[in-house]
């Protein structure tokens, strides 16, 4: 491993845990202000549930986004209209796929309701990511345009605060 980089992956994963642990406490508050929450559910901020969400930020979307801005910019290492292009459509047509997949298969395997992921996946799995691209290719034209490599995981994982608010209340 090379100096430092223990500690970037490290900094990554606890960034990205608690802006996506704040990002479902967020989406539980909006819930249950708005009255879209599970119906007989308590109105207070369910831990448990926080909790599974900044533990997909901080075990796998943090350290992978580390890696995957990494890799991206040894594939492209130009601020280029191809290179920036390709960024941009790598971002969206492998990552998002990727992390979608992870973070519902994280919160179905957590609450023990695998039998219940495929119907999930069939109902919510397209519009989520057609969703997901609609905030999320501003989001990377403005990481990759303008954000120095060493600070894209906190770009995007502050973006990402909001995202994960919304794949929170889709994903529960």
């Amino acid at each position: 491993m090379q100096p430092g980089v223990g500690n970037a992956v490290l900094k990554a994963a606890l960034t990205t845990g608690a802006l996506s642990l704040a990002g479902d406490i967020l989406a539980q508050s909006f819930a249950h202000h708005h009255g879209t929450g599970v119906p007989g559910q308590s109105k207070g901020i369910d831990a448990v549930r926080a909790a599974r969400m900044g533990s997909f930020g901080f075990a796998f979307y943090g350290p992978y986004q580390h890696y995957w801005y990494k890799h991206l910019d040894k594939l492209f290492p130009t601020k280029s209209v191809p290179h920036f292009a390709s960024k941009v459509f790598l971002n969206q047509a492998a990552l998002g796929p990727v992390v979608l997949s992870a973070v519902l298969l994280w919160n179905f395997a957590f609450t023990k309701q695998l039998e219940k992921l495929p119907e999930k996946v069939k109902r919510d799995f397209v519009p989520t990511l057609i969703n997901g691209w609609k905030f999320w290719v501003p989001a990377s034209m403005v990481n990759f345009y303008l954000v120095p490599l060493q600070y894209r995981v906190l770009y995007m994982s502050t973006c990402g605060l909001f995202w994960t608010g919304y794949l929170s209340y889709t994903s529960n």
